[in-house]
């Protein structure tokens, strides 16, 4: 792929980002870089705007499972909107029509994430900072350092640490949680995009971009294991509830990973942009979609775990770019781009219901840990839209800060 091209797709990929064209510019220029310093044909230049349009799209981190002692019973949630124009996050009560105070952050499409017992929300921008806030008063403590870039952020299960993906860097942050200090930084792939925890927290797992690689990180050590070997474009990554498999997007397909062995399985022949495993890890759905350098089919794919065999293609709407599924399994629900709706889909029959009709460019979708209400963020429409999952009937839009991007949501 040669420069005129590669510059050709940042330009059609970011053309209404104009928030993180700087960042975008920085990573199509380091790509260019490598490609002449390594004299690789291709591979480089167009991993490096792999990593780049992947940040397009949005993290949902959620913990699975019941809320942590001593937290609110269900029902009594917020609901974190990350607004990437606005450099804010916006607090939304369940139930509630109106939002909260929005709370400062840095801009940029930096990943966020949310400790289990739902006390600190770790928000990244793309100026290398970290913003903790503490929901019990909703204020900003003082920015963490990390690398370049950070994208994506996930913490361990028993919330001691949070480890910061780094794209420009190459690196991988974790940050103590008690105190909120950075450790030293962990060497991974090139391009690093995606991270996972193990159910049991014993190992991280990074997908490398430009490198088609996996490093598996030992969380007591903070150490790097060998890289695994899935594909160039590697982004999305998803790990069964018993811990035993990572599923892994690339542009070979979907890479299962033994985690007891560190081993790849041979891919599955389904390409994509985003995945969702069901609550009883039977069934990995993948969406047939990914901005940029991927086809968009439209399609979400089923695929059994016993048997890593793919199903029948379930139609849905135009540029599906993200999913969650209900915490008793039953509904994925789909957010379609361009067609402005989420489509519902019944786990048992795998068919999909009526599409819902939400607002502009439905972007990132998160489900509430009672299961009643999915949460739309609409990224034109400035808005999240509050789904009853019982009837599948939209509520009225919240306005939240410009540009929403990303959310969790407390246990």
């Amino acid at each position: 792929m040669d420069e005129a091209r590669l510059r050709m797709l940042l330009g059609s990929a970011l053309v209404d980002e104009p928030v993180i064209r700087p960042v975008a510019e920085n990573v199509l220029r380091a790509g260019i870089r490598r490609r002449r310093s390594r004299r690789v044909r291709g591979v480089a230049g167009g991993a490096a705007v792999a990593a780049l349009i992947a940040v397009a799209i949005p993290g949902v981190i959620r913990p699975l499972g019941a809320p942590p002692a001593g937290q609110p019973p269900a029902g009594e949630f917020t609901v974190y909107v990350r607004s990437i124009g606005a450099g804010t996050v916006t607090p939304i009560t369940a139930g509630a029509s109106t939002p909260g105070h929005p709370i400062k952050v840095g801009q940029g499409t930096g990943g966020i994430a949310i400790t289990p017992n739902g006390k600190t929300i770790y928000v990244a921008d793309y100026g290398g900072m970290v913003t903790p806030i503490t929901t019990a008063t909703n204020t900003p403590g003082k920015p963490i350092k990390v690398g370049k870039v950070p994208l994506a952020i996930a913490v361990t299960p028993n919330g001691k640490t949070a480890y910061v993906v780094n794209v420009f860097s190459g690196t991988v942050t974790p940050i103590t949680t008690a105190t909120n200090t950075p450790g030293r930084p962990i060497r991974v792939g090139l391009a690093p995009q995606r991270i996972a925890i193990t159910p049991d927290g014993n190992t991280a797992y990074v997908t490398n971009a430009g490198s088609g690689t996996v490093t598996p990180i030992r969380t007591a050590t903070n150490t790097a294991l060998p890289p695994i070997n899935v594909g160039h474009g590697g982004g999305a990554i998803a790990i069964t509830p018993d811990g035993k498999t990572a599923y892994v997007l690339s542009d070979l397909g979907v890479t299962p990973i033994t985690t007891a062995t560190n081993t790849a399985g041979k891919p599955i022949k389904v390409g994509g942009g985003q995945l969702a495993i069901t609550p009883d890890g039977k069934t990995v759905y993948v969406l047939g979609c990914a901005p940029g350098l991927f086809s968009c089919f439209g399609t979400v794919t089923p695929i059994t775990t016993a048997t890593n065999t793919p199903g029948k293609p379930i139609k849905v709407g135009k540029f599906p770019l993200a999913i969650a599924v209900t915490p008793n399994g039953k509904t994925v629900y789909v957010a379609n781009f361009r067609s402005n709706t989420v489509t519902p889909i019944a786990t048992a029959t795998n068919t999909p219901g009526k599409p819902i009709k939400v607002g502009s460019d439905p972007f990132a979708i998160a489900i509430g840990p009672d299961g009643k209400t999915a949460y739309v963020i609409s990224k034109t429409s400035n808005t999240v839209t509050p789904i009853t999952t019982a009837t599948n009937t939209p509520g009225k839009p919240i306005k939240v800060g410009n540009r929403p991007w990303s959310m969790v949501i407390t246990p």
